[in-house]
């Protein structure tokens, strides 16, 4: 099982029951556009609430009900509506059952509790409800701050139900990327909440923005996000067409064709940010592989790498003790490997892939399955891109049980799954590389 330095996450890790032919989509879309708080005023967001609008339009032309469908905008997505909303999507979803939540709005970070192996730059990410205030010192929190660690429980616990779950986020979590365009950054810095600074980072980066920790359970999930910590995510202004760029490209890529799977909605979301002008790259994670809202079993990747030539270029495997979750000490220089060839790993191991360079450009697919059979893509959207002259590499940490709740994970085979397309998206080799953990 995977521990991603940009996904602290763990995805599929119980086998998946067939999906019912009468499966029900039901979302909880949020508009967090407008504050209660005088203090805030300034930070009102009027695209934030039309997102939520845009993405009721986009799921209600994929055939989703509007009546299993509950919108949060402007004064009334506040804390508490939100979690009621998320509440009765719990208790309503079964096995089998998909669920969308919908985040647009006001992003920011605070002090994580001491000693958090969850969030290994010391910092939890927050998403603003209307009635967000300032900082509570006597509490260490924000009021009307919805944080990663209840976002992340709750999708557990939708997971845990057998429901799949496809969760979108339009909002900074605090960065620095520029844009040429006009435009609103989606944050409020700590500062202007009240928020202290907190103790300095840990020395290891946290990009798994606001989907984190303890995901496991019988459900699949696939993660958009407009911008991961550290990223910035922009509001395209007042007009009648503001909103966030991020859920623009993401609604107009379903409305113009919509996309067989979640990889497919990835790429072309991404393609439409480039054509409009959006600098920056969007955050995924998950089964991308998955059918879009996961109408049907997702492909298993294996039988796809198996039937394809070498990699037309090397790869190099390395291991290392630097583990965003490491606890305790390990040999220098470690490398084991069964008789069999699949490489062995103990809990918290960091392995690094390096892709060498090809004689043409390519761009790389890379998909981690667990040994339940559950994929994660560790690429981006479009891939990785290798090319003459041009390395590539993949890191991903190891774990034997969640760091977060000290529970065994299951064991057996694990894969990385190299696929190498080329400019016209046709695979042309592939390799697999196995991992077990040891003893």
């Amino acid at each position: 099982m995977i521990f991603l330095r940009l996904l602290p996450a763990l995805f599929g890790l119980i086998a998946l029951p067939a999906t019912p032919a009468a499966a029900t989509v039901r979302a909880v879309l949020v508009g967090a556009s407008s504050f209660s708080d005088p203090g805030l005023a300034a930070f009102t967001l009027p695209g934030a609430a039309r997102d939520a609008e845009r993405m009721a339009d986009a799921l209600a032309g994929l055939g989703v009900e509007r009546e299993a469908m509950t919108l949060l905008t402007g004064r009334e997505a506040t804390l508490s509506a939100i979690r009621a909303a998320l509440d009765r999507l719990a208790e309503a979803s079964r096995t089998g059952d998909r669920a969308v939540i919908f985040l647009s709005g006001h992003g920011s970070q605070a002090p994580a509790r001491p000693g958090d192996l969850l969030e290994p730059d010391g910092r939890d990410e927050i998403f603003l409800a209307a009635d967000a205030g300032r900082w509570d010192p006597r509490s260490r929190s924000l009021p009307g701050a919805l944080a990663d660690d209840e976002i992340g429980r709750r999708i557990g616990e939708l997971r845990a139900r057998g429901t799949d779950v496809w969760v979108v986020i339009d909002s900074c979590t605090g960065g620095g990327l520029l844009r040429g365009a006009a435009g609103r950054a989606k944050t409020i810095a700590p500062e202007r909440l009240g928020i202290p600074a907190g103790a300095p980072l840990r020395g290891a980066i946290d990009a798994s923005g606001f989907v984190d920790g303890g995901l496991a359970g019988g459900g699949r999930l696939v993660a958009f996000a407009a911008a991961g910590p550290g990223g910035i995510a922009w509001d395209d202004g007042d007009g009648d067409g503001g909103g966030g760029a991020f859920t623009r490209a993401l609604t107009g890529a379903i409305a113009a064709r919509p996309p067989a799977s979640f990889a497919a909605l990835a790429a072309s979301t991404s393609a439409g940010r480039r054509a409009g002008g959006t600098l920056g790259a969007f955050w995924t994670a998950g089964d991308l592989a998955a059918p879009l809202l996961f109408s049907g079993r997702s492909p298993d990747l294996l039988d796809l790498a198996r039937a394809l030539p070498p990699l037309p270029f090397a790869t190099r495997t390395e291991i290392d003790r630097a583990g965003a979750c490491r606890a305790e000490a390990w040999e220098e220089g470690r490398r084991d490997t069964a008789g069999d060839g699949a490489t062995l790993l103990r809990h918290c191991d960091h392995v690094r892939v390096d892709i060498g360079e090809p004689g043409q450009p390519l761009r790389i697919e890379a998909w981690y399955r667990d040994a339940v059979g559950g994929y994660t893509s560790l690429a981006p959207p479009l891939g990785l891109v290798a090319a003459p002259g041009r390395w590539a590499n993949i890191g991903f940490t190891f774990v034997t049980h969640d760091p977060g709740t000290g529970r065994p994970l299951p064991q057996g085979d694990e894969y990385l799954v190299l696929i190498a397309r080329d400019a016209t998206g046709t695979a042309i080799g592939a390799a697999l590389l196995r991992f077990r953990a040891a003893g």
